[in-house]
């Protein structure tokens, strides 16, 4: 989470990672939104997920009312504006901003620059999510290479130098 001092910040969605035993890491998929969102975890059938995933430009917390437990921790860390970041009809992000220094609302020109910003960032959150699934994902077949050269190395070590000599047996 990125904060700065006039209490916006901006929080993407990031998959929770699973080390699977000795398989090779899948190709990546898009990042299912009920992972991980703002450092914590959301419930897939929080009502909130949906209402972000269809609908578009900034909102205003205060005017959801939605039986949400993530809504009421919004609430509850001060998010006055949400601006959902949505990428080919997925919910990648969500840009949450505080109460305006000058304790004014936010205007019409406001949520209409929110709204440019969204559409311009969404697609490169995106790229930025799919960048670290294929970095992790690489990284995890360096780790399954390394283990398969060590374990040939170890087989290579139990194997004799030379073949044995038995009286009676051609090899």
């Amino acid at each position: 989470m990125t904060t700065t001092n006039s209490g916006r910040s901006f929080w993407p969605l990031r998959r929770k990672q699973k080390v699977a035993e000795a398989q090779p890491a899948p190709a990546p998929a898009p990042l299912p939104v009920q992972d991980v969102l703002l450092g914590w975890d959301i419930a897939p059938n929080d009502p909130l997920l949906v209402y972000f995933q269809h609908s578009s430009g900034a909102v205003e917390v205060n005017r959801l009312h939605l039986d949400s437990p993530a809504l009421r921790r919004l609430k509850e860390e001060g998010v006055a504006v949400i601006v959902p970041l949505v990428s080919q009809g997925e919910l990648v992000g969500i840009i949450n901003l505080g109460q305006r220094r000058s304790d004014q609302e936010y205007s019409s020109d406001d949520r209409r620059l929110l709204d440019d910003l969204a559409v311009q960032a969404a697609p490169a959150v995106r790229v930025a999510q799919l960048v670290r699934q294929q970095e992790l994902a690489a990284v995890e077949r360096e780790r399954i290479e390394t283990e398969l050269r060590v374990a040939r190395t170890i087989q290579q070590t139990l194997l004799p130098k030379e073949l044995p000599a038995l009286a009676g047996w051609e090899i």
